[in-house]
């Protein structure tokens, strides 16, 4: 009972050690002095066809907005195919088991409602700078517009949550593809939005219809190494060392 007793202090002593040395580590997309690591990509949401279906109802017009990208096939009020592709500005993980505890985007999408009678009464939105934590199925964000009306909405928090995630969630050298799955809109961004649109009606209940599936992001993530110093060094060093050698061979 004894060596049991000892053996369970041992133990919870080296638990307790590792969970002392567990720390998250966030990565940025900008190169500073003594980075290990810079990263780079995007994540593409792609909207369902219920959201499509309630911008289309409205007639509004869907873009991008701060620095994110727009794909989209059709004209307002008969969109087939949105996606907004937002550029990637930093990464949170785990520094014991390397695992991605965050990825946060730049941008997002923007949406400009006309007048239409029982839909909207106009006005404009911009939905994105994404924090999605992929631990908990969150994902943060900021809404920012106003209705012709000239109500103001500058709001953040939590935006939504996420259904399933699929792909390379570990943090590594090399490009990572991650599928996250059936977002649904949180009741708080779900108020923001329609407040900024001035929704009616039958814009409401469209929107409501796509709260529950707003869309997937299929995120791409490519994590490069960033020499140290010593061997930018070294490889000045070297390519003095190739260019005396070829002078020597000139000069014979």
């Amino acid at each position: 009972m004894k060596f049991a007793f000892k053996s369970i202090v041992v133990a919870a002593a080296f638990v307790a050690a590792g969970a002392a040395n567990a720390a998250s580590v966030t990565v940025d997309n900008v190169l500073s002095a003594g980075d290990q690591y810079v990263v780079s990509g995007g994540g593409a949401l792609t909207f369902s066809a219920n959201l499509r279906n309630a911008l289309n109802v409205g007639s509004v017009a869907a873009s991008a907005f701060g620095g994110a990208d727009s794909q989209i096939v059709g004209l307002a009020g008969a969109y087939t195919d949105i996606t907004v592709s937002a550029p990637i500005t930093s990464v949170t993980y785990d520094s014991v088991t390397n695992q991605v505890i965050s990825v946060k985007t730049a941008g997002g999408a923007r949406q400009d409602a006309i007048v239409k009678a029982g839909v909207s009464n106009g006005g404009w939105v911009e939905v994105g700078n994404l924090d999605v934590n992929l631990q908990t199925k969150e994902i943060f964000g900021t809404i920012v517009g106003q209705s012709l009306a000239g109500v103001n909405v500058n709001w953040s928090g939590k935006l939504f949550t996420f259904g399933t995630l699929a792909g390379d969630t570990v943090f590594q050298e090399g490009t990572a593809l991650t599928q996250i799955n059936t977002l649904a809109l949180t009741t708080a961004g779900f108020a923001e939005i329609k407040k900024a649109l001035d929704l009616q009606f039958l814009g409401d209940v469209s929107l409501q219809a796509a709260a529950a599936d707003f869309g997937n992001i299929n995120s791409s993530l490519t994590v490069t190494a960033v020499p140290e110093p010593s061997t930018y060094a070294l490889m000045g060093l070297g390519l003095v060392g190739i260019g005396f050698a070829a002078r020597r061979r000139a000069s014979k």
